[in-house]
């Protein structure tokens, strides 16, 4: 009778996990296919399993291992899980057949990354969890490559041209059709992740929190 409670318990705990998982995962989609970041009817995109399913482990080891052991194993495993997100996004055979647009690195980091940020709402009732984060990165979007640009051309403006080159011109411009090259991260998401990193370390925040920062302060004032 006690393993049958037993068992009860874990069945009704595991379906409560994973239906608290779909939820923020649907949320953190619909960032990351919104509006022209993917084209087109979207909908059959939230029953690709296997982006899912690959999601939730990289998720998994955050909330339930304690987190990556450094930022070298963090990346690694979030490049993996970007590209294999990727590949059953654009290879899911019930998709609809006029669907052109292809799903693309730049919204798998958006996914990840939102999914995160989610997530990080436990550390309201656990700042513990804090240190769980500290290796995950900081969505990459309009309003955060913004701060990213003025922050960057501000901080020495004897070197604005240099800066500018260093950046490139293209900095800006939507995130949607970031593709990964060479098997590695794109090389304007790795400037962003690096900026991001010094400045929100000056602060003392971890990346996703200082997207918290900043995203909600400029979007505040009109800016989003």
């Amino acid at each position: 009778m006690d393993f049958a409670k037993n068992w009860n318990k874990d069945s009704v705990e595991n379906k409560i996990k994973d239906k608290i998982f779909e939820f923020v995962y649907g949320c953190a989609l619909h960032d990351a296919i919104l509006q022209l970041a993917f084209r087109g009817e979207k909908k059959w995109i939230y029953q690709v399993n296997g982006a899912k399913n690959e999601l939730k482990k990289y998720i998994d080891i955050i909330i339930f291992e304690n987190g990556f052991s450094s930022q070298k194993a963090h990346d690694d495993a979030f490049l993996i899980a970007a590209k294999n997100i990727c590949d059953a996004v654009n290879e899911y055979s019930d998709k609809p057949s006029d669907v052109k647009t292809i799903f693309s690195f730049g919204n798998a980091q958006k996914l990840i990354n939102m999914t995160v940020k989610h997530f990080y709402a436990l550390c309201y009732m656990n700042l513990a969890l804090r240190e769980n984060f500290k290796y995950c990165h900081c969505p990459m979007d309009g309003i955060m490559l913004q701060w990213v640009w003025k922050k960057y051309m501000n901080f020495e403006k004897q070197n604005k041209i240099n800066r500018q080159e260093e950046l490139g011109k293209a900095f800006c411009e939507p995130w949607g059709n970031e593709t990964v090259q060479n098997n590695d991260f794109p090389n304007r998401y790795k400037k962003f992740q690096e900026i991001i990193r010094k400045w929100a370390a000056k602060e003392g925040y971890s990346p996703i929190e200082f997207d918290y920062i900043i995203w909600k302060s400029k979007s505040l004032r009109g800016k989003g």
